[in-house]
């Protein structure tokens, strides 16, 4: 696990996703296998990671959320996988799978081993102290899954993400949320972006990228609890980059 300080992220940040994940792995793992949004999104990602030989799933969480028959080597990267029992890596992993322990904001891999680079509901779990520091959180996870991605690869982020609207009421009530979801909720403090946002984030890097809206069902999950999709003007996007295999120059 890298140091709160090197990564940006804050420290209760970071400890609120360990205990919680670690702690809720069979709930999240169950949850994702039973809501249909998440069955939709299974879907949606297993043609997208079909065929690929080595794959890195960043902010894994214990949770392949996808089929993962169909893909060669998988590392699965999170912060609290170096904790995972023995057993508990034997029954959630499958066998073509890997645990690495450590940071989306810097991942111990060398640069340009990875054929896809696989973000499933991670950047809002990135938060800092305030709204900027948590997209400079963001991009930096961005900017290192590029990084280890290698040229004509594929960067595909799944993201539950907020209009614009919403966005402009996250802004201020950060401060204020994060301290009623520390109080009331043991679920760690999240931030959404637009997907414009994560878009043109990437943007910057390539002109190939492919933004998709994923249907939502009946039921999403909201703070970790199974909630009707009616009641939340979240979407979920599949944002797709491939990275250029000769260098362009970007802004």
């Amino acid at each position: 696990m890298t140091d709160a300080a090197n990564t940006g992220q804050s420290g209760a940040s970071i400890a609120s996703n360990t205990k919680y994940f670690l702690e809720h792995l069979q709930e999240y793992e169950r949850s994702v296998g039973e809501i249909d949004t998440y069955r939709t999104i299974h879907d949606f990602i297993s043609k997208k990671v079909s065929g690929v030989t080595e794959l890195l799933d960043v902010g894994n969480g214990g949770v392949f959320a996808y089929d993962t028959s169909n893909v060669g080597e998988i590392t699965a990267l999170d912060l609290f996988l170096g904790d995972l029992p023995p057993a508990v890596i034997e029954k959630y992993f499958p066998k073509n799978a890997r645990p690495l322990p450590g940071s989306a904001l810097d991942i111990p891999m060398p640069s340009g081993k990875y054929e896809m680079v696989l973000m499933v509901m991670l950047l809002h779990h990135l938060t800092g102290t305030d709204w900027r520091s948590s997209w400079n959180n963001a991009r930096r996870a961005i900017d290192e899954a590029w990084r280890v991605l290698r040229p004509g690869g594929n960067l595909l982020i799944v993201e539950s993400c907020v209009p614009n609207w919403i966005l402009t009421i996250e802004k201020p009530a950060l401060w204020i949320l994060s301290r009623l979801v520390r109080t009331v909720l043991s679920h760690p403090i999240t931030f959404q972006f637009t997907a414009s946002m994560i878009a043109d984030e990437l943007r910057r890097k390539t002109d190939l990228v492919e933004v998709v809206s994923i249907p939502k069902g009946k039921f999403v999950l909201q703070l970790g609890f199974k909630t009707p999709s009616f009641l939340t003007p979240v979407r979920v996007y599949g944002i797709k980059a491939t990275k250029d295999t000769e260098p362009q120059g970007r802004r």
